[in-house]
């Protein structure tokens, strides 16, 4: 029971935590997004935060829309096991005479599980402009972030939570 609620405050604590995106221009209209989210995100959380920065990128360099040419994803996190953290050592003994008899239980505690990693994804951005071809196809950059996209363009796309 301890664990499972340490791990699901563990959970909450990264879900909180952030994710961080790099852009690679790879031509006037193109560019590519790479991003890393904490390992309580997942790999759809990851890709979410993508999605969103695509958007995000798209408007900041002047293009209402956008499509995603190629995605990919990967889960790199680890579950490993610490080390306990502390150990209760309490026990019993009876003398008689020269002779001691006795027990003892050590109790170890703490050291639970802890993630490390993260989950990543990446997408190929074609941005396009009114008369581009494929516009009307493509997904509009501020009706993909909704209603808070001009805070979302100021301040980017930090948790998988956004």
């Amino acid at each position: 029971m301890k664990i499972a609620f340490a791990v699901s405050v563990t959970a909450l604590s990264l879900l909180a935590g952030c994710a961080s995106t790099s852009v690679t221009p790879v031509s006037r209209n193109q560019f590519i997004i790479s991003t890393s989210a904490a390992p309580a995100c997942g790999r759809s959380g990851a890709m979410k935060v993508a999605s969103k920065m695509a958007a995000v990128e798209t408007l900041r360099r002047g293009y209402p829309r956008f499509l995603i040419g190629g995605a990919q994803s990967e889960n790199n996190v680890s579950v490993i096991q610490r080390a306990p953290t502390y150990a209760n050592t309490s026990g019993t003994y009876n003398a008689y005479g020269n002779t001691v008899y006795g027990n003892s239980t050590t109790t170890f505690g703490g050291g639970g599980p802890m993630l490390i990693g993260s989950n990543d994804a990446g997408l190929m951005v074609l941005m396009l402009k009114p008369g581009d071809q494929g516009y009307q196809q493509a997904l509009d950059a501020k009706q993909e972030l909704g209603a808070d996209w001009e805070k979302l363009v100021k301040d980017g796309v930090k948790t998988c939570t956004d």
